[in-house]
């Protein structure tokens, strides 16, 4: 349960550091101020610890593929 509460925390950590590196981008108008490649760093972190944590998720058991299409038999 922990770890699908992780998950979409850092879903939304991403969609709020998108829209704070928008707006710093429209803000700035291409000036010397490098707080748009900042915050695109942390996106692409939390983008990168995102990955990790569904990797985990697949990995250990927890996060499963529960589509009725999916067929676990191979």
């Amino acid at each position: 349960m922990w770890l699908k509460i992780i998950i979409v925390l850092l879903f939304i950590g991403n969609i709020v550091a998108l829209g704070r590196a928008f707006f710093t981008l429209i803000v700035d108008q291409g000036g010397d101020s490098k707080r748009t490649a900042n915050m695109l760093l942390v996106r692409v972190s939390l983008a990168g610890l995102l990955l990790v944590a569904i990797g985990y998720g697949v990995w250990s058991g927890d996060l499963v593929v529960s589509s009725p299409w999916y067929n676990n038999q191979g």
